[in-house]
């Protein structure tokens, strides 16, 4: 039989990773966003010199940047979900009973002691 508060740490740990992993993505789109909006002012900003050639250049090298970007973006958010996977859970969760078993432990030792010196 499964003990509750393992089952409730679990639950909580889970959720916790979750909302991380939620508000990793919210930056990495944010990110996207904010240089989609810049390529496009500075497209629009070339399209209105007269040097078609320099424009062609400037906006591969832009797009060439934006996406180095994205993979570099990619890679890390795969090792982002790599290093918070189930496994990185369960060792946390097994980490945070083994200390509340030692600390419940300690507590009712001093409180024995404690009873038996009254």
């Amino acid at each position: 039989m499964e003990n509750p508060n393992y089952t409730i740490t679990k639950e909580m740990l889970s959720q916790t990773f979750d909302s991380w992993r939620e508000e990793f993505r919210d930056i990495l789109e944010s990110h996207r966003r904010e240089i989609q909006a810049r390529l496009e002012m500075i497209e629009r900003e070339i399209e209105k010199k007269s040097d078609k050639e320099n424009v062609d250049i400037l906006v591969r090298n832009i797009h060439e940047e934006l996406r180095r970007h994205a993979e570099e973006l990619n890679r890390i958010h795969g090792r982002v979900s790599a290093k918070m996977g189930t496994e990185t859970m369960w060792k946390i969760v097994g980490l945070t009973l083994s200390l509340g078993t030692i600390v419940g432990g300690l507590v009712g030792f001093m409180l024995n002691i404690m009873l038996r010196v009254k």
